[in-house]
């Protein structure tokens, strides 16, 4: 007869296995594993084999847990919360007590996937002290080599190697990326005329509203430049630093605000964001040390790339 005992090897499993009792999704899912959809399948059937029997009932459009798979995820959950109080036990025990978490970030941005991984981290970390400062990517980049900060994540329009260090001693992952919008009252001409999106001509006929330079300067210029190049440069009537404020003076009409997803919260009654597909993108990168070795820091930017993808996720539905 055939040994089922689960090897502790198989914790991935496990854990692919509640991310997929949490979405019933295999496609989702997956993404949010960071592997294929076969592969995903292949591993769950393998867990299946394991355990003797079905976790899942599978159908044409969706699947659901089996009564069997219900019980054994109450059970799993339980294992992943006994290995975390185990974690900050040990922690504890080794002196780690008064931990901190240095972070650098542009507060405008309104980083989506910032408190679920603090809550997380947290979570490991029950005693940690964090720290935000308000600076942009070349900033972090500056502030990681002088040890200022732990980690940053910066809001860029440019190949984020251009930021970084000849010499490596700072790294970039990709976080998520966010096309820009022009916030207008749904009465606006503009969203009367349907479509969903302004071109950069429409664009410069318009009176913006736009975040201050010193919220991003690369942004800020790199943004303006792509207009003056199209001929279409934009009516500025106001900078703030603030989002509500320009949210706010978009709803009293003086102009249409210029924003990425990053910035604008939803939903707006009343108002429509209109896309800009002529301007590029706005990508979120985490910036670290190259050779960071704190488990804090580590823990935190897996987390934080793993919550950045389960907003990217999110956003698909």
């Amino acid at each position: 007869m055939r040994n089922r005992a689960i090897k502790t090897g198989e914790l991935r499993q496990f854990h692919y296995f509640l991310t997929l009792a949490q979405e019933l999704h295999f496609g989702r899912a997956a993404e949010l594993c960071f592997i294929t959809q076969p592969a995903l399948s292949q591993q769950i059937a393998r867990l299946e084999e394991s355990v003797g029997v079905r976790l899942f009932e599978r159908g044409q459009r969706a699947i659901a847990l089996t009564p069997a798979g219900e019980i054994f995820r109450d059970g799993v959950q339980g294992v992943f919360r006994l290995i975390e109080e185990s974690t900050r036990a040990a922690r504890a025990a080794g002196g780690l007590h008064d931990m901190r978490l240095s972070i650098g970030l542009v507060e405008y941005a309104s980083v989506p996937m910032l408190p679920a991984a603090l809550k997380r981290l947290r979570a490991l970390y029950p005693d940690i002290r964090t720290a935000r400062h308000e600076m942009d990517a070349a900033a972090q980049v500056e502030a990681l080599q002088r040890g200022r900060i732990d980690l940053g994540i910066a809001v860029i329009l440019d190949d984020p190697a251009q930021w970084l260090p000849a010499d490596g001693a700072v790294s970039a992952e990709p976080l998520l990326l966010a096309g820009w919008k022009l916030l207008v009252r749904d009465d606006h001409p503009l969203a009367a005329a349907g479509g969903g999106q302004v071109s950069l001509e429409q664009l410069a006929r318009e009176r913006v509203v736009m975040f201050a330079r010193a919220v991003n300067p690369s942004v800020y210029d790199r943004v303006l430049a792509t207009c003056r190049d199209a001929g279409a440069a934009p009516d500025i009537v106001y900078e703030t630093s603030q989002v509500q404020t320009g949210v706010q003076l978009a709803r009293e009409g003086l102009g249409g605000m210029l924003a990425t997803a990053f910035a604008l919260p939803e939903p707006l009654p009343g108002m429509v964001a209109l896309a800009v597909p002529e301007l590029a993108p706005l990508a979120m990168h985490a910036f670290w040390r190259s050779g960071e070795t704190q488990p804090v820091v580590l823990d935190f930017l897996a987390i934080t790339v793993e919550e950045a993808r389960r907003c990217a996720v999110a956003g698909q539905r």
